[in-house]
């Protein structure tokens, strides 16, 4: 059984960024929203959530007198294991509904209908440039892993990191129109 967040352990979570409360309070903001993007990026239905209840296992973790040297990169890392487990309970979810499905002898609406067909279908549309920025930039890799990955991404496309995040924030939102619009027909 999980154990829940207490005050104590979340004023040592606190104390582990900076004997400072005021620094502490400012480290643990900027963690928690990194934790927020990276969810996000992840493409989670609730980046903030998962991003609170990553920091508070961190902070149960660390009552259970529990060794952390580097508390942000253990946070991405116990952040991983959260967002396989809601791909898990998704995926479970996902079975059930097809369960229910075959049981009732209800049909789900055809494969057009569907967004994740329309995403593969605009991912298509895309130059093939363009196309594997998005693969690359999106990998499952772990945290350190897919921020050299991005660093690389920018060095290969000669440009700044930034100007890699906005190139890729444009090409987000021109899937996410692409498949509003075939959504919609």
């Amino acid at each position: 059984m999980e154990k829940d967040l207490t005050t104590e352990s979340f004023e040592l979570l606190l104390s582990k960024f900076s004997p400072n409360k005021t620094e502490a309070g400012l480290a643990y903001t900027r963690l928690r929203e990194a934790l927020v993007r990276f969810f996000q990026l992840k493409g989670d239905s609730m980046p903030d959530k998962a991003a609170d209840t990553t920091l508070d296992r961190v902070a149960v973790k660390l009552s259970e007198s529990t060794e952390i040297e580097d508390i942000t990169k253990y946070s991405f890392g116990v952040a991983r294991f959260i967002f396989l487990e809601r791909l898990r309970q998704v995926k479970k979810e996902n079975l059930s509904v097809k369960s229910y499905y075959q049981e009732t002898g209800f049909q789900p609406a055809e494969e057009q209908d569907d967004a994740l067909f329309f995403l593969k279908e605009c991912l298509g549309g895309l130059q093939r440039e363009e196309n594997l920025l998005i693969v690359n930039y999106f990998a499952d890799l772990p945290y350190e892993k897919l921020i050299e990955r991005r660093r690389k991404l920018a060095e290969e496309f000669e440009i700044s990191l930034n100007q890699l995040r906005v190139k890729v924030f444009r090409l987000r939102r021109q899937l996410k129109n692409c498949v509003s619009r075939k959504l919609k027909k």
